[in-house]
């Protein structure tokens, strides 16, 4: 009896057979799509002249045809990869590879694409066609690849929707399929990162005057931006009514929300309003003051930079310790003594910075400022302190210098200045850190405000001016932060401002240290060298000193605590001078153990 044939002798037979009746039915679905042989009878596909045309149905359904076509090349790929694992272990020269099939499916898609015609105008949108507009093309390409293509001076966050690619509208038809080809029909490319809400929809025009701000409207009759006007005065708010939203009222007014919950409240606008117009009545005899010193200090010595800090009593210990930083590094390091203005929040404070061997700079224009420090983000000590922020750059760059601000919580290591200067693109008006936040709060720059780098040039300028009016955005959100990326972006919109992120490898902080141990570990053994270290993302001033002190990133003598600060205040109330020699460690070094506050580097969160 003649034996059976083995089950894996039969697979490639059996495959061969499936992959064929598979391609076999795409080919012949799709023709019959294609010429018009579905719906109408094959006699409607042909004209007088017995010549191809498009489909007669009065719907077209083209995209009904690239849905199944998709779907079928998707299981043909599946089918076609096992043929081909076939295909390499035994011989089969009667099988066909998967890149042929892939190939055929492709020209079907294509004559679909290329017997779409455009129908008569009418007042609904074709579903799976470009018609009624100049779009050419619309390409899916992988998401992360497009974001960087287009948008590479925005951090790329994973995990924010679940679609895999995005869409790329071309005027004129690419030359194949890759990215490259479609990039190379344009020389400009405008962006929308639209929301990944499954009810959200988006509406593409293209015009000779666009409007380069999205706008966001309500499509759910008034639902959305009751809900949102609610939420932005929750007291005052009252809705308005089924009647303000009839489709009758709708048909002539656009329901739009707004991108950001950030509307300032009244007395956020008064105190905004009054502390701007105490600052502009001095502004420009400030502004000379301010220039006046650089030049008499030559602080602007090293590429035209003035290093800016801004402080109140309570963190006059953290300049102290980035002082102190300074001193115990290379010359590179410790020249940016020379170049650093700290502008303060009362005049005692600025005497104990002159004594410590920093310039000063106080004015009352400057606001009523608290001095103690901030206990949490966002409190009240926070959010007026980020006022002296504000006007100490907008000051540095009035006088036309470059400014380099930093938080008092800041360490060097290298000098960032030498980077801005000779490393960094010079076609870029500002850098900021990486914040390392990925919040919508912080969407898409994630930008710090406790470290940046601004060339002077007539985009900074008037970007620090705007900046200085927008006071009442800063009070509303409780983060100086927040309201300047959202400015940030206007000035990149309309103003052609440029903007770049620093890697958080070269210029880490404190997302770094919670979630990226290893780097951390890094710095510690030498083996990756940053510019600076920013100790922010921390609940408080307690957890701050305590995780620098752990890291032997303390540079300051136990004696010069913050309470010998306040007993210093009165310059007379302490046994010894705050100064460099008396409050600096000697011989202290980054990174180096053991220290007055660890006898090991302790890299540990909590």
């Amino acid at each position: 009896m003649p034996r059976a044939p083995s089950r894996g002798a039969g697979n490639p037979n059996l495959l061969l057979a499936t992959a064929t009746a598979l391609l076999g039915f795409v080919g012949g679905w799709s023709f019959g799509h294609v010429h018009g042989l579905h719906a109408c009878g094959s006699s409607a596909a042909l004209n007088n002249a017995g010549s191809l045309r498009p489909p007669c149905s009065a719907q077209p359904r083209t995209h009904l045809i690239h849905q199944e076509a998709n779907r079928t090349r998707y299981a043909l790929e599946a089918a076609t990869a096992r043929l081909e694992a076939i295909e390499k272990q035994r011989a089969c020269p009667k099988c066909q590879s998967a890149s042929e099939a892939v190939s055929q499916i492709e020209e079907l898609e294509s004559q679909v694409r290329d017997l779409t015609v455009s129908r008569s105008s009418s007042t609904s949108g074709g579903e799976a066609s470009l018609d009624m507009t100049q779009w050419a093309s619309v390409r899916a390409f992988k998401r992360e690849t497009l974001w960087k293509e287009t948008l590479a001076s925005l951090p790329y966050v994973l995990g924010t929707t679940l679609s895999k690619g995005g869409l790329l509208f071309t005027k004129r038809k690419p030359a194949n399929a890759s990215l490259a080809a479609a990039k190379a029909t344009c020389s400009e490319i405008d962006v929308v990162v639209a929301s990944s809400s499954p009810d959200v929809c988006l509406a593409v025009f293209d015009s000779r005057l666009p409007i380069y701000t999205m706008l966001r409207t309500d499509a759910s009759g008034g639902a959305v931006l009751e809900k949102q006007r609610l939420d932005q005065a929750p007291r005052l708010h009252t809705h308005a009514g089924a009647e303000a939203y009839t489709p009758q009222r709708l048909a002539k007014r656009s329901l739009i929300i707004a991108q950001q919950d950030t509307l300032p409240k009244k007395h956020s606008m008064l105190e905004a309003l009054q502390t701007t117009a105490k600052f502009g009545a001095t502004a420009a005899s400030v502004v000379k003051r301010i220039a006046d010193i650089i030049k008499t200090r030559k602080l602007d010595q090293n590429h035209k930079t003035v290093i800016v800090m801004a402080t109140n009593q309570g963190t006059l210990d953290l300049v102290a310790n980035f002082a102190c930083s300074c001193r115990q590094g290379p010359a590179e390091v410790q020249r940016a003594l020379l170049s650093t203005l700290v502008f303060t929040g009362d005049e005692p404070t600025s005497k104990a910075v002159e004594l410590f061997g920093l310039a000063s700079f106080h004015d009352p224009a400057l606001g009523d400022l608290p001095e103690g420090a901030a206990k949490t983000y966002g409190d009240f000590a926070f959010v007026r302190m980020m006022w002296l922020k504000i006007t100490s750059v907008y000051s540095v760059i009035a006088t036309g210098r470059h400014a380099l601000f930093q938080d008092a919580d800041v360490v060097w290591f290298r000098d960032p200045i030498a980077y801005f200067a000779t490393e960094a693109d010079d076609q870029v008006d500002c850098f900021f850190m990486d914040d390392g936040a990925r919040s919508s709060r912080y969407t898409p720059l994630y930008t710090n405000s406790g470290f940046y780098f601004i060339r002077n040039n007539m985009r900074t300028q008037f970007f620090m001016h705007r900046m200085l009016l927008a006071y009442d955005t800063v009070l509303a959100v409780r983060s100086h932060q927040h309201a300047l990326i959202m400015l940030l972006l206007d000035h990149m919109a309309k103003h052609g401002l440029t903007v770049g992120v620093l890697d958080p490898m070269l210029f880490p902080q404190g997302q770094v240290f919670h979630r990226k141990k290893a780097i951390m570990q890094s710095f510690v053994d030498g083996t990756s060298r940053p510019f600076v270290f920013h100790m922010c993302w921390t609940a408080g001033r307690t957890d701050k000193l305590r995780y620098l002190k752990n890291m032997a990133l303390w540079f300051l003598a136990p004696k010069c605590d913050a309470d010998s600060w306040k007993s210093h205040r009165d310059l007379g109330n302490s046994s010894f001078n705050h100064d460099q020699a008396n409050c600096c460690l000697a011989g202290s070094k980054a990174w180096t153990v053991p220290t007055p506050y660890t006898q090991v580097i302790d890299l540990k969160s909590k």
